[in-house]
């Protein structure tokens, strides 16, 4: 049995690693894209969201979650990103824990 329990935890452990390793990459990589661009557009947001669920966890150091803020400021910052790309994305980091983003507001013209 415990050969078996050791086994399970080895495995899990081989997976996790290689896992967190990656994620880490694709958060540095999707920052790294967005600090390049002198104007983040709906298809540079777009993009970051479709790369960001394929992240299911990050890795639970502040560096990481300080990348995801940052990242996330080019975009609610920019007014090229609708609305709905910017609550997307802000759903999408608020799943994945990144705490001190603020909620996209939706801003009505006068007519």
């Amino acid at each position: 049995m415990e050969a078996v329990v050791g086994g399970l935890f080895g495995l899990l452990f081989a997976l996790f690693i290689p896992m967190q390793i990656v994620f880490a990459i694709k958060i540095k990589l999707s920052l790294s894209k967005l600090r390049r661009l002198d104007q983040i557009t709906e298809d540079d947001a777009l993009h970051f969201h479709k790369s960001m669920k394929t992240v299911l966890w990050v890795p639970y150091t502040t560096k990481y979650f300080n990348r995801m803020r940052e990242a996330y400021k080019y975009i609610y910052d920019s007014p090229l990103v609708s609305f709905e790309t910017k609550k997307n994305v802000h759903k999408s980091l608020k799943f994945r824990l990144v705490q001190g983003i603020p909620v996209p507001k939706q801003y009505h013209s006068a007519s």
